[in-house]
């Protein structure tokens, strides 16, 4: 993983998505950066999607602490 981000973008896409967005998720966890880059600009709008939903997954986190 690149950073904090993209970390809490694939938890996302490993928790609330259908299967392929899951299978991508392995993918994106074994990734180096230059796959990553491939997967992102390959599915951006699952991306982006995740990526929010990974912001407040990060912050559900935390508050339950």
């Amino acid at each position: 993983m690149n950073n904090d981000r993209d970390y809490w973008t694939v938890e996302a896409m490993r928790k609330f998505g259908g299967s392929f967005v899951q299978i991508l998720a392995e993918l994106a966890s074994h990734a180096d950066h230059v796959n990553l880059y491939k997967i992102k600009a390959t599915w951006p709008e699952y991306w982006e999607e995740y990526e929010r939903m990974g912001i407040t997954l990060e912050k559900t986190i935390a508050e339950s602490k």
